[in-house]
């Protein structure tokens, strides 16, 4: 893989849940160590996306590439092996402890010391976790299996990490805490592609950002830019086209 290859690559994206299309001709690239957000209004086809990019949902024409490899219609276990991690839902193993779970997805890490220091790291910045850590999965909240999913990704040390609405339902100081977190593992290498809502957190953490609406890219700006622009932000979370911004 050449240096400029992106890690993650979308082309030309389009994707139908029957009858009814969704994603029209959508295209976006993250590079190697970048952090990149994908924002907009609800039900513009954001989580339709990331099924696309994880296998869940074949597109009905448009490439998906890892590390510069046609993915498109490789089944979803094989891009995990390839070092794709996504955050979507509060999937975990009940029947084991919150601990278990975390040391679980170490196993994946290719530095063991890593894996180790990511578990402890991760049960610092929930502390409801690590007051759990010896509870079955299955007993905690809705709120709680969250952060779990959140924490398993981070301890996984993926080359490419996808999470959706990552602070959903989080107190500000934990999100903070994440954040710190996200940075670390991006500095370790870990690329990111994060879908937030929270246009303050997803400015604050990544470097680029894409605005979608109607299953479109409409913009695709440097997030210090458009931090520094309000109005532009404004524009394009009510749903404008880019243009209307300019």
């Amino acid at each position: 893989m050449s240096p400029t290859t992106p890690v993650l690559e979308c082309a030309g994206i389009r994707a139908s849940y029957g009858p009814m299309q969704v994603l029209f001709d959508v295209s976006l690239t993250v590079g190697q160590g970048e952090m990149v957000a994908l924002m907009g209004p609800n039900g513009v086809g954001k989580s339709t996306l990331l099924k696309v990019v994880g296998g869940l949902l074949r597109p009905t024409a448009g490439t998906v590439r890892l590390n510069g490899v046609d993915v498109t219609g490789v089944a979803t276990r094989k891009r995990v092996e390839q070092g794709l991690c996504q955050v979507v839902g509060q999937s975990a193993f009940g029947s084991l402890t919150v601990a278990e779970n975390l040391t679980m997805h170490g196993f994946t890490a290719t530095d063991r010391r890593w894996a180790r220091e990511a578990v402890e790291a991760a049960l610092g910045v929930f502390p409801r976790l690590n007051a759990r850590r010896n509870q079955q999965a299955s007993t905690l909240s809705g709120g709680e299996r969250q952060m779990l999913a959140i924490a398993k990704a981070i301890v996984a040390e993926p080359k490419v990490l996808v999470i959706d609405e990552f602070s959903l339902g989080l107190a500000p100081v934990v999100v903070g805490g994440l954040m710190d977190l996200l940075r670390r593992l991006n500095e370790r290498g870990a690329a990111v592609l994060l879908v937030e809502q929270s246009v303050n957190v997803a400015l604050s953490l990544v470097d680029r950002a894409y605005m979608m609406e109607k299953g479109e890219i409409i913009a695709e700006e440097r997030a210090a830019e458009l931090a520094a622009n309000p109005d532009r932000i404004r524009a394009l979370m009510l749903g404008g086209h880019a243009e209307v911004a300019r």
